[in-house]
């Protein structure tokens, strides 16, 4: 005898369906990766606060001393004072100049002028100095008091002149060795207006030897007087 079927015999098996994924929860991972990623991710470091541009130095006046910072404006002026003195003394310059090849010097008597910053020397036309100045009017001189060990060195821009009326106020007996009067044709000026100079000032010759020898025996620099580079 078959036996009757139930009610739940009758009724279909009920399938489950996957639960769905909402939208929300979908936007929501890659936001999550991407927050996990730059958690993850080294931070770079900030780059330096740009500095304000530095202000341009103050413009420093005109440097009159010598090149030695150290000397002060007053002791500046009292080398320049001595230069012009020891030159204008000792009178007689051994006047270098420039030929092209190699210097050319030769001893020439000086009028020195310091009221115009310039020194004065005669020569003669034929003379090669002449040609050598003009060509290259950077010359250099050098007065020497042997006796009493002081020096003076400068240098500056010569020019060469026909100036006859001061051919005339520089005439001295020393010229008349050479020419006849100032009326020579032949005569020419060389003015030189120093830019430099270099002083070597001793206390005396013998001063300067007893220094030297009580250096050689007690081993200290010796005292052989000042020696200063001045911009004239």
């Amino acid at each position: 005898m078959a036996t009757a079927a139930t009610t739940d015999d009758k009724k279909p098996a009920r399938r489950v369906a996957p639960k769905a994924t909402s939208a929300k929860a979908a936007s929501t991972k890659p936001a999550a990766k991407a927050a996990t990623a730059r958690a993850k991710a080294p931070k770079l470091a900030k780059p330096p606060a740009a500095k304000p541009a530095a202000k341009p130095a103050a413009a420093q006046p005109a440097n009159r001393q010598s090149r030695d910072s150290s000397m002060t404006g007053k002791e500046h002026d009292e080398h320049v004072e001595r230069i012009w003195e020891l030159a204008r003394r000792i009178g007689i310059a051994m006047f270098v100049t420039w030929d092209g090849k190699q210097q050319r010097a030769r001893p020439l008597a000086a009028t020195v002028e310091k009221d115009e910053g310039a020194i004065y020397f005669l020569t003669d036309v034929n003379g090669q100095k002449d040609e050598q100045v003009s060509e290259y009017p950077w010359v250099s001189v050098s007065f020497v008091d042997h006796k009493h060990a002081r020096y003076v060195a400068l240098s500056g821009k010569a020019t060469v002149s026909n100036d006859r009326a001061r051919i005339k106020e520089l005439w001295t007996p020393f010229a008349k060795a050479r020419w006849d009067s100032p009326e020579d044709p032949a005569i020419r000026v060389i003015k030189l207006v120093p830019h430099d100079a270099e002083l070597w000032d001793s206390p005396g010759r013998i001063v300067t030897t007893l220094s030297m020898l009580t250096a050689a025996v007690t081993g200290r620099s010796p005292r052989i007087g000042e020696n200063a580079k001045v911009v004239l």
